[in-house]
């Protein structure tokens, strides 16, 4: 056997399951190799040898440096070795009085070894540390158990609360929540509650509540009940911890009531402080989200749509008349569907209503047709009945549509509606009065720039030249949306116009535009990208890296591969060649490997080589492997795939 004397021996042994040369390379005087062996035995079968040599570099007290007992712990813990419980607990009792950080590791491996032993240990490391005040190291250790979920862990877990209060239990909360015992819900509704905890131990222990068992809940409380304590925490002043309590109180016939009840009370006194706005939008969130619960949908609850009507009408707060909004259209009643057909056009809530008008089973599409084509409707009505129209690709609104569209008289604000919405339509129909309207001077920029998008959406060859002659306008809106519609058309013309603007464009966000542009228009951009990646200026340089990711042309692929090689798009576009996966990434992703990078980029090149799993790529990390001056923990990692997939074993 030989005597591991560099990195490259430990790679050798590795790759040969050499077990015997790699526990005498823990005992090296060469630091960095006695630590990447002991690494390494984290992936062996556990063999006596490998699991005493670990034994080992665990009790190596006299080490200058930590790295060696932090790689014996977390290998034992991959090893799910359970004799090492005892001497990790040891490990973890002096790290309270030592400074070599060693309590991670060695929670982490705990929390992989499980077991009673491990349980029972780690509860009486956090009554220890809850008396030295070492916060840090009882973090670790309630994650471990939060990762364990152990039922015996909840009393002693209660019992620690009240060592913690009021500054430290959070941690404790979300650790019962992760276990999600029942017997823990008195004293979390408890914490929900009190005024004396804070906002994050609140929602803490809401969240923790919400991660109960729905078949558990309400919990065996007589006084007062969950419900009792939850409708002071529905109105919590942090509006996520109220959404919880909502979600909590909806669970039960009693505290659905409770919930009407709210609705009620803020529709009869609506500055009513003991109804706040986000209190009452989540109720008619969780409404929206489970409208079968509440009973929105049984026949004569007419009532229920009635009050949900009400504050969509007459709630002073927007996010309250989008949240009725809401749960009025996942309501299947007539009523809804009026009190949303009445919404239409409420400047308050902006397209929240024609979207939930367009999203129904069965929209009311004539109704909203007839509000468009009514001039005497107000300019905000009818422009979200074209929205609506649009988004549900109503076709038989294109007549209506465009008669509004040549409307000179109609509001600016209808006409730009209507453009969106033939653009959302993407009907031919629609786009020789838009390029009519595109471009002619004479109409407001405002309406000429919808018009253009909405040509770019609808991609009708004829009008390219429109599109061209608006991308060199002097109105900056007409000039930025028709960039961005030149990548509706596919066509080389388009592209070069496209690559124009980037070169030689003063706007910088009109150059990201059109490199995203570039990308859409797909195969004739394609070109442009390229030479683009050969002298990338920083304010494009993430747009194109995205635009080349998106093409599986190698050409694309090699691009990529000199961008990251480039400083300014080197951690981008190395993360693009790692995902991208196909055997053309091998040579640009291996020349990062030794390029003057950051150990970032490397790491994303290997684990894009080990993506692409041929017998090529995995040469290549092997190649790198055995010169590279220092083995991280993601070398190891690669070695440990190379091996499986070769079928080399590290034991028997």
């Amino acid at each position: 056997m030989r005597q591991a004397a560099s990195q490259a021996e430990l790679v050798r042994m590795r790759m040969e399951g050499d077990v015997a040369g790699l526990c005498r390379a823990t005992r090296s005087t060469d630091h960095h190799v006695a630590v990447t062996a002991t690494a390494m035995l984290g992936s062996s079968t556990g063999s006596p040898e490998a699991v005493e040599a670990l034994f080992a570099c665990l009790r190596r007290k006299d080490e200058p440096y930590p790295g060696l007992r932090w790689q014996a712990a977390a290998a034992l813990g991959r090893l799910r070795e359970q004799r090492a419980v005892p001497e990790l607990l040891r490990l973890l009792a002096e790290e309270r009085q030592g400074s070599a950080q060693l309590d991670r590791p060695t929670c982490g491996a705990l929390a992989a070894i499980g077991g009673p032993e491990a349980v029972r240990g780690l509860l009486d490391v956090l009554d220890q540390v809850a008396m030295d005040g070492y916060r840090y190291t009882a973090v670790l250790v309630l994650d471990a158990l939060a990762q364990l979920r152990p039922r015996e862990a909840v009393t002693p877990l209660l019992a620690s609360l009240w060592h913690y209060l009021p500054d430290h239990a959070e941690h404790i909360v979300r650790t019962l929540g992760a276990i999600g015992d029942p017997r823990a819900a008195s004293a979390l509704l408890v914490l929900a509650h009190s005024s004396a905890s804070d906002t994050h131990l609140r929602r803490a222990a809401v969240r923790a509540l919400h991660a109960l068992r729905a078949a558990a809940w309400p919990p065996g409380r007589r006084y007062p009940s969950a419900e009792e304590v939850l409708r002071e925490t529905q109105r919590d002043p942090d509006p996520e911890t109220g959404r919880l309590a909502t979600a909590l109180l909806s669970r039960t016939e009693d505290g659905r009531e409770h919930l009407w009840g709210v609705l009620r009370a803020a529709a009869h006194s609506p500055h009513d402080a003991a109804c706040p706005p986000h209190a009452v939008a989540a109720v008619c969130d969780r409404v929206a989200e489970a409208p079968g619960l509440f009973g929105v949908d049984a026949p004569g609850q007419d009532a229920y749509v009635a009050l949900l009507r009400h504050h969509l009408r007459e709630a002073a707060a927007p996010t309250v008349r989008r949240a009725a909004a809401r749960a009025l259209a996942a309501c299947a009643r007539a009523g809804a569907k009026a009190a949303l057909l009445e919404a239409l056009g409420d400047t308050r809530i902006g397209d929240a209503v024609p979207d939930l008008l367009a999203g129904l089973h069965k929209p009311p599409l004539r109704e909203v047709l007839a509000l468009l084509a009514d001039t005497d409707r107000p300019a905000s009505q009818r422009g979200s009945a074209a929205r609506a129209l649009g988004a549900a690709r109503y076709a038989a609104a294109v007549p209506s549509l465009l008669a509004a569209l040549a409307d000179d008289t109609a509001p600016t604000a209808v006409r730009t509606s209507v453009a969106d919405a033939l653009g959302a339509l993407r009907l031919l129909a629609g786009a020789a009065p838009l390029a009519a309207l595109a471009e002619n001077e004479e109409q407001p920029g405002t309406v000429r720039a919808r018009a253009v998008r909405a040509l770019g959406l609808i991609g009708a060859p004829d009008t390219l030249p429109v599109v061209l002659a608006c991308a060199r306008s002097p109105h900056e809106a007409i000039r930025g949306r028709a960039v961005t519609a030149l990548g509706g058309f596919p066509v080389l013309a388009a592209a070069r116009a496209l690559e124009e603007v980037v070169a030689h464009g003063p706007e910088p966000d009109v150059a990201r535009a059109a490199v995203r542009a570039l990308g859409r228009i797909g195969a004739p951009g394609l070109p442009i990208l390229v030479r683009l990646a050969d002298d990338v200026s920083e304010d494009v340089a993430d747009q194109l890296v995205a635009a080349l990711a998106a093409r599986p042309e190698a050409e694309a692929t090699a691009a990529l591969g000199r961008l990251a090689a480039a400083p300014p798009t080197q951690r981008a576009a190395s993360a693009a060649l790692s995902e991208r996966g196909t055997p053309d990434c091998v040579e640009p992703l291996a020349a990062l490997l030794d390029a003057d990078v950051h150990p970032h980029t490397r790491e994303a090149a290997v684990r894009g080589l080990l993506r692409i799993n041929t017998d090529e790529a995995h040469e290549r990390v092997l190649a790198h492997c055995l010169t590279a001056a220092h083995l991280y923990g993601w070398h190891v990692e690669a070695l440990d795939v190379i091996a499986e997939a070769r079928g080399v074993r590290l034991g028997l």
